[in-house]
């Protein structure tokens, strides 16, 4: 994502927002901090725009606010050609804003982050902005820096990814849901050093057509190296972003990732092939699971396809030739294709599509 943060309208009081925000940019988003100067523990990953130089030179997917000028915020957005506004709210501020500060909410679709003890008081007094449209910070106390594992960057980050989503207003689209390693960048076991992250020749075309065909391209990635504590939480954020910079560089964006941070033995349903992760992908980008399909080096991968009730591939890179040998085992169905490689996988999505009249 694109993001615009108005520091500006953002006051000392509203360090969750600063925070999160800077922290979007740890997790591989680029994040533009302007007008009004980045907060000094923001680090080199966010790009403060001087004074003086003009929004319209760059481009923003969402501006990001807070609740006391919400006019010159939505103008910022206009300037950069945005299509979210995003702003933290407080019951106070909005009882206090005036027309025009509500012409300027509707102006783009907007959405808004509310602190838990305001969550009453914003039911009462924020009816005008559509409490469909607003959500809870966390319950955890604000990140002391910009943190790429807290709770209040991974809720910003869903509810920029939701607002983009619902601002597309069509119908559920189709998705390609792609797991990391061995199917995106080349297997190197439980890889924790974001610059062993290497791309598979034929991903960045694979991905750049399935794109411009309208799928959302949503990364789903067992992590279990986290549970077994062989790197930090950390670590897979920064390989993650790595992955973001690396497909950005070739003019891919992706649409979101997720990914399951336990044991295998720890019992949760976001880990492969549960299903959870693509679920809940659906339930935030407005996903049609049943024309979508869920791409990997491991049998695994093709199996939470078919349990979210999508169709499963396989490829033969990382893994894969080893797998396509294997017994997907007793009652569990087959990848319904095998390829060689994404490249090729992509091909015969793009021609399931089209004959689907879905392209």
């Amino acid at each position: 994502m694109r993001i615009l943060v108005h520091g500006a309208s953002l006051g000392e009081r509203e360090f969750r927002m600063r925070r999160a925000a800077a922290a979007l940019a740890l997790r591989g988003h680029q994040v533009f901090w302007g007008p009004g100067g980045a907060p000094s523990e923001a680090g080199g990953e966010v790009r403060e725009i001087a004074p003086g130089i003009p929004l319209s030179r760059f481009e923003a997917d969402l501006v990001l606010g807070g609740a006391r000028d919400p006019l010159r915020t939505a103008y910022a957005g206009w300037r950069t050609r945005a299509h979210v506004l995003l702003l933290t709210l407080d019951a106070g501020g909005v009882a206090r804003w005036n027309a025009i500060d509500h012409w300027a909410w509707n102006s783009l679709f907007a959405a808004g982050l509310v602190e838990e003890t305001e969550a009453d008081a914003m039911r009462r007094a924020g009816g005008s902005l559509g409490l469909e449209r607003l959500a809870l910070w966390s319950a955890e106390a604000p990140a002391a820096e910009p943190d790429a594992t807290h709770a209040d960057t991974e809720i910003l980050e869903r509810a920029c990814e939701r607002a983009l989503a619902r601002h597309r207003g069509r119908s559920p689209r189709g998705a390609v849901f792609l797991d990391r390693d061995g199917t995106l960048v080349v297997e190197r076991g439980y890889l924790a050093d974001p610059d062993d992250l290497e791309l598979l020749p034929g991903v960045p075309e694979a991905l750049r057509d399935l794109a411009a065909a309208g799928f959302a391209l949503i990364v789903i990635s067992n992590q279990s190296g986290v549970g077994r504590g062989l790197f930090p939480l950390a670590r897979v954020h920064q390989a993650m972003a790595r992955l973001r910079t690396l497909l950005r560089a070739r003019g891919i964006e992706l649409d979101a990732i997720y990914f399951c941070p336990h044991r295998p033995d720890a019992g949760c349903d976001c880990r492969k092939p549960g299903a959870a992760l693509l679920e809940r992908a659906s339930d935030d980008l407005g996903i049609a699971l049943s024309r979508s399909f869920m791409v990997g080096d491991k049998l695994i991968d093709a199996r939470a396809g078919h349990n979210a009730g999508s169709r499963g591939v396989l490829v033969r890179t990382g893994y894969g030739r080893d797998e396509e040998r294997a017994n997907p085992g007793p009652g569990m169905a087959p990848p319904e294709r095998v390829f060689d490689d994404l490249r090729d996988a992509s091909r015969w999505m793009l021609a399931e599509a089209e004959a689907a009249g879905l392209a």
